[in-house]
C-alpha cells in the first residue's frame, strides 16, 4: 500500500482549499450581482408610468391654457361692449326742413359720423343700450325764425327726459339740451319731433344727437 508522505497530504488539503474558496467567492459575486441588477431593476422606473403621468401633466396644462384663453376672449368682449360712443346729424347733405308734422314723430338721423358699438340704428333713429350704465346723451336743433316752433325732445322708453327749443320772429335759432341717464340693457333712447314742430340740417350738420356710455353699473 503506496502511502503518501504528510506533505502531500497537507499539499492536498491546501489545494482543496483553495478550490472550494474560489468556488464560493465566484458564487458569492454571482450573488452580489444578481442583488445588484434586481435593485437597479426596481430602482429604475417604469417608462409607460413616466409618459402616463407625462401626458396627464400636458393635458392638464392644456386645460389650464384653454381656460386662460376663454378668460382672455371674455375679458375681450365685456371690454368691447363697454366701448359706446356715437354722434349723428339729420341730413348728409341735403339743405332741408323735418317738419312740421300734424302728430309727432321720432327723428332719423340718417348722418354717421361715429357709431362705435353699433347701439344707434340710422334706420329708426333709436339707440339702444347694450349694456346697464349711466349714458351722456345731447340733442342739438337749428332753424329759422317764423311762426313754426323749433325743438326737439330727448326721451327714455318714449318718456321725455329734457328738450330743446327756442322761438323768435327772425334770424337763425338754435338750441341745445343733453342729460346723464342710468339705462338697463335693452332701454331705447331717442329724439321725438313734436307735432308742429320743425328742424333744419344741412352740409354743415347743424342739428346732431349725440351719446356715449360714461361708465358701466
Amino acid at each position: 500500500m503506496n502511502m503518501k508522505t504528510p506533505g502531500a497530504v497537507l499539499l492536498l488539503l491546501c489545494s482543496g482549499l483553495v478550490v472550494v474558496a474560489a468556488e464560493s467567492g465566484r458564487t458569492n459575486l454571482q450573488d452580489e450581482a444578481s442583488a445588484a441588477a434586481s435593485t437597479q431593476e426596481k430602482s429604475q422606473p417604469d417608462i409607460h408610468s413616466v409618459l402616463r403621468e407625462m401626458s396627464t401633466k400636458i393635458d392638464a396644462m392644456e386645460t389650464r391654457l384653454r381656460a386662460s384663453e376663454d378668460e382672455v376672449m371674455n375679458l375681450q368682449k365685456r371690454n368691447e361692449e363697454k366701448k359706446v360712443s356715437f354722434s349723428v346729424s339729420l341730413e348728409t347733405n341735403t339743405n332741408k326742413y323735418t317738419g312740421p308734422f300734424n302728430t309727432g314723430t321720432t327723428l332719423v338721423y340718417k348722418h354717421i359720423i361715429t357709431n362705435i358699438g353699433n347701439a344707434y340704428n340710422s334706420n329708426t333713429g333709436l339707440f339702444t343700450a347694450p349694456v346697464q350704465g349711466v349714458y351722456d346723451f345731447s340733442v342739438y336743433v337749428y332753424g329759422a325764425g317764423g311762426s313754426i316752433e323749433l325743438g326737439a325732445v330727448l326721451r327714455r322708453n318714449e318718456k321725455n327726459l329734457v328738450m330743446a327749443y327756442t322761438e323768435a320772429d327772425t334770424g337763425s335759432l338754435n338750441a341745445s339740451n343733453g342729460v346723464s341717464v342710468l339705462l338697463e340693457v335693452g332701454d331705447v333712447v331717442d329724439v321725438f319731433l313734436p307735432a308742429n314742430h320743425r328742424i333744419l340740417d344741412n352740409a354743415n350738420h347743424h342739428s346732431t344727437f349725440r351719446g356715449h356710455l360714461l361708465f358701466p353699473v
